[in-house]
């Protein structure tokens, strides 16, 4: 019996992953020009820093939860400035973006137990405008479980994916385009404010080793994951009353580490707090030399269980 219920609930989950991990089907426009960049190029390397932002990464380590019992989270975390040397990456590096929007990314996670004491997590980004950057049905899926322990040390693993996208006016933000054209403020000639959307898609696994400290309401941790990313980019923009419209695509895989601890505050409530370092490169021109383009996050997340 419960074979046939971990082989039912294995199947089920399986057969959600394969739809929602499936490679986005939606071809770009044809009369579009499109064209494909190198992960470390600085079109590459801007939408990698953009994805890093919304990586499905664990908040706590992996717990045998209660078979069909159900868990609510919220999760915040930071994103970095980036300076104006930085936002140099439009025309292969000679055009500075409006890359600067929310200073967090935050998204919501329902945790619900298995059978065989595998967590499922289900979370989502609420559609909310900072800055004219929006995200955009913009949805997360993981699978995790405690892989070996002995009381104090546990190993967990976790699947993870994220599929959906953000929609702003990075090429032509609304401040830019109230300066007059052709001048110092606005030398790219942006008449209106752009309509961007990059595709967030990505997915990947992740190692977790904690250990339990005091009488276990304390759980320190680190972590490493791996994430293939595919993210997609079209610009629809005006410049100098001309339709610039383009696409870029790009492909690579990040790491990142994490470091944090979990507090039980009582068996309904939890906290938890990570710092997570993505290293990613970038070659910026003249020389195309590569540069520092590394993406730190400091995240927090408050959880109360039924």
């Amino acid at each position: 019996m419960v074979q046939n219920s971990v082989a039912r609930s294995a199947i089920g989950f399986a057969a959600i992953a394969a739809i929602f991990l499936a490679t986005d089907s939606k071809a770009q426009d044809s009369s579009v020009p499109y064209e494909e960049k190198s992960f470390s190029s600085p079109e590459g390397w801007a939408m990698a820093h953009s994805l890093s932002s919304a990586l499905n990464l664990g908040s706590a380590p992996a717990e045998n939860m209660t078979l069909w019992k159900w868990e609510l989270e919220a999760e915040l975390s930071s994103i970095p400035h980036l300076s104006r040397e930085e936002r140099r990456v439009g025309f292969g590096g000679f055009k500075s973006e409006d890359m600067n929007k929310s200073p967090v990314f935050g998204r919501a996670r329902l945790n619900l137990g298995l059978p065989a004491g595998f967590t499922a997590q289900l979370s989502w980004t609420p559609s909310l405008e900072i800055k004219g950057a929006r995200p955009d049905d913009l949805y997360g899926l993981a699978l995790e479980r405690s892989l070996v322990s002995n009381g104090r040390w546990q190993l967990g693993g976790r699947l993870h994916a994220v599929r959906g996208h953000a929609r702003s006016d990075v090429t032509c933000s609304r401040r830019i385009a109230r300066i007059e054209p052709g001048t110092p403020g606005n030398p790219f000639g942006c008449t209106e404010p752009s309509r961007d959307r990059i595709r967030m898609d990505q997915q990947g696994a992740e190692l977790m080793l904690s250990r339990s400290m005091g009488s276990g309401r304390w759980q320190s941790f680190i972590a490493y994951a791996s994430t293939r990313m595919d993210p997609f980019t079209a610009v629809e923009a005006k410049l100098f009353d001309s339709d610039h419209n383009a696409s870029l695509g790009s492909k690579g895989t990040v790491e990142t580490y994490s470091v944090g601890a979990s507090f039980a505050a009582s068996p309904r409530w939890r906290l938890s707090a990570a710092f997570s370092y993505t290293p990613l490169d970038v070659r910026r021109p003249p020389l195309r030399e590569r540069a520092n383009g590394d993406f730190s996050s400091f995240r927090v997340a408050l959880a109360w269980r039924q």
